[in-house]
């Protein structure tokens, strides 16, 4: 598998090559003399970092989530306080789709591995009353980047409302794109799997329990999954006997967020 800047498109190259070297009054995106994208909302600066997800077996890295960040160097406003400025629904679907155009636009410049995973923000999921993903489709197709190396990835809460989330992850997957979703616990996979489809299942390992327990969640989980991949989340320990070769881990174990991705071991094939 190749990495989405690895063979950069030249419509990706001229979009990066036309972005100012530093803010200005009438741009909303620009680039610091290290290369990175820079968002401008409303006086505040957003930029991306990224986290590895890797395979337990050998730790080969699978893809990154970008996560965003207010502020130039990790200062400013936390995540969650930047989109609480965005009061209504207008703002927060423009700011959710600013952040997404960031982190590719980041991926893109920094050779970042696929799959890229993209976050929604929870509000999103009812702001927007059609058509998920076809908006960022057309930021996607106008760099010359894939959509199905992108999975746009959907908050625990989402999960809270199957039909409304398997809506909206039918039109993340008619826009080409994969898609994940997190679960609150082990069990609700259960309760929502005949409804929803997806290609990673993300859970939390403090959801899962003291070891024995959750060993027994993890094996129930999996066994549920079918066609879709599972990924420990907050994995502290490399070494956590719970967690299987098979298994995908994501967490400070292997590897924090950081403005560049990390190779953390050989790239999957």
């Amino acid at each position: 598998m190749s990495t989405i800047g690895e063979h950069l498109a030249p419509l990706a190259q001229e979009f990066l090559g036309r972005l100012p070297r530093g803010p200005q009054p009438d741009r909303q995106l620009h680039r610091r003399p290290d290369g990175r994208v820079i968002g401008e909302w409303f006086g505040l600066y957003i930029s991306s970092v990224f986290q590895p997800i890797v395979e337990g077996r050998d730790g080969t890295v699978l893809g990154h989530e970008a996560f965003l960040r207010s502020g130039l160097d990790d200062e400013g406003l936390s995540p969650w306080t930047l989109f609480s400025t965005a009061t209504d629904d207008t703002r927060l679907i423009a700011l959710d789709r600013l952040a997404r155009t960031v982190h590719l636009l980041n991926a893109l410049q920094a050779n970042c591995r696929r799959p890229l995973f993209l976050n929604v923000h929870g509000r999103l999921l009812a702001a927007v009353v059609s058509d998920h993903g076809r908006a960022f489709r057309r930021v996607v197709d106008a760099l010359g980047a894939s959509p199905g190396e992108i999975v746009i990835e959907t908050p625990v809460e989402a999960s809270a409302q199957p039909d409304l989330l398997a809506f909206v992850l039918r039109n993340y997957r008619s826009n080409g794109f994969r898609v994940a979703v997190n679960l609150a616990s082990a069990d609700q996979w259960q309760r929502i799997a005949g409804v929803v489809r997806a290609d990673y299942v993300k859970i939390d390992r403090r959801k899962l329990g003291k070891p024995d327990e959750a060993s027994d969640n993890l094996w129930e989980l999996s066994t549920r999954l079918e066609n879709a991949r599972l990924i420990v989340t907050r994995v502290e320990e490399a070494s956590d006997p719970c967690l299987g070769g098979d298994l995908l881990r994501q967490g400070y174990a292997h590897g924090r967020p950081q403005a560049r991705p990390a190779d953390g071991g050989r790239q999957r094939s």
